[in-house]
């Protein structure tokens, strides 16, 4: 699962006196730096001189599943550690490797907002250079996991903090749903069972040209009775999703002939996974949108959840059409929001 519940096992947490004081001191503590998806690595020499970005590069940089071009999860920068100082402290993600034969036991520890609000650092201990690595091995899927996992929570902080209020109540009023929707975000379509709000915008080209490029990007969410478990498997749920946009979500030709629609690309793979909702099931798929009778296309990210009480299926689901733009700030951004889908 995407989201796990760290056990002592897993990693060591600090001790009460160290959290207590990051609390107490917290609010002189200055906002972290960086990108929301750049990770600090800092390392003595003679880990770099060992090979260690060998060994960390592919789990971060690995691509981004969903995608039609390859984009990394992350992007890394590597630091000696003697140059670790103010301009890197309050970098947003710090991954920290120390080998010192002083050090007990290889260990992973984790420290937040320890030089600036918003902030994580993960650090690998090991008595040597092979043992700072061995651990990391050990530990990489559930140390990427919590990167990822502090990445979605930061980006829904800050849409919280700029969110559409108006929308979001109009949302739970009408579905029972509660949905981070970022202020800058227009109501497109309220039906008894869909709601869906989109963003238009014209933003500097990051390709092909240095001007002012077009780019789309919509949330929607809709129910459905929740049956069996069936459900979440990819060809099911793509076919829901599939039956859902055909008749929402529109492209410009309406021509009874010709209608053009939303609807999953089959040819690139399809991603799916199981995780966990503050301890509810839910179901997450990834991949690629085209239109029916028509040439747009882009990224999507759906997360569905299972409503217990209402014994049905809630959906949230956002998509990108930016030909002009790489789409991993944007496809994160979404995933976060569509990670924050409540039954009200």
């Amino acid at each position: 699962m995407r989201y796990i519940t760290f056990i002592f096992t897993l990693f060591i947490l600090f001790s009460c006196n160290n959290e207590e004081e990051n609390d107490s001191n917290f609010s002189y503590l200055p906002d972290a730096v960086g990108g929301y998806s750049t990770i600090n690595i800092i390392a003595d020499q003679n880990l770099w001189d060992y090979g260690l970005k060998k060994y960390v590069e592919p789990i971060f940089t690995k691509e981004i599943e969903g995608l039609l071009n390859k984009e990394p999860e992350f992007d890394i920068q590597t630091i000696r550690s003697k140059a670790f100082n103010r301009l890197f402290q309050r970098q947003r993600f710090i991954l920290m490797f120390v080998s010192s034969n002083k050090i007990n036991s290889e260990v992973v520890t984790v420290k937040k907002d320890v030089y600036a609000k918003g902030q994580i650092i993960v650090q690998v201990s090991g008595k040597s250079e092979k043992d700072a690595i061995k651990v990391f091995n050990q530990k990489k899927a559930q140390i990427f996991t919590l990167l990822d996992n502090h990445r979605t929570s930061i980006i829904q902080q800050l849409a919280k903090s700029k969110n559409n209020k108006s929308l979001e109540k109009q949302l739970s009023n009408s579905q029972g749903i509660n949905l981070v929707i970022p202020q800058s975000y227009n109501l497109a379509l309220d039906t008894t069972n869909f709601f869906y709000v989109t963003k238009k915008a014209k933003i500097k080209c990051e390709k092909f040209n240095h001007g002012n490029c077009y780019i789309q990007t919509g949330i929607f969410t809709y129910f459905f009775d929740y049956s069996s478990q069936d459900i979440f498997t990819p060809n099911k749920f793509i076919a829901m999703r599939d039956s859902i946009t055909k008749l929402y979500i529109e492209g410009s030709s309406q021509n009874d002939s010709l209608r053009s629609y939303m609807k999953v690309y089959k040819e690139l793979p399809i991603s799916s996974e199981n995780i966990n909702l503050n301890g509810k099931y839910g179901y997450e798929v990834k991949g690629w949108w085209d239109l029916q009778n028509g040439t747009m296309g882009g990224p999507f990210v759906s997360v569905a959840y299972v409503d217990e009480l209402r014994n049905r299926v809630i959906v949230s689901d956002a998509f990108v059409f930016g030909p002009n733009f790489n789409k991993r700030r944007f496809i994160k951004e979404l995933e976060a929001v569509c990670l924050s889908i409540r039954a009200n």
